[in-house]
């Protein structure tokens, strides 16, 4: 496969026996995460850039798991 279709996965390994939704939350986390830095938490730039509204990703953070820094 081209390495196009490996950019972006996930660096957090997964477990060998991991399901498709957990491999899904874990890639979506890391996505997440890099847009929050990548737009210095700013959530309405970064909901933005992820098409989404402002609080649907507080509710994707939260259930990932995702906290704003202090």
């Amino acid at each position: 496969m081209p390495p196009e279709v490996f950019r972006g996965v996930t660096e957090t390994p997964l477990q060998p026996d991991a399901t498709l939704h957990e491999a899904r939350s874990a890639y979506e986390r890391e996505f997440i995460l890099r847009k929050l830095q990548e737009y210095r938490w700013n959530m309405t730039q970064t909901a933005a850039a992820l098409g989404l509204e402002r609080s649907h990703l507080y509710r994707k953070m939260k259930s990932l798991g995702i906290s704003a820094p202090d």
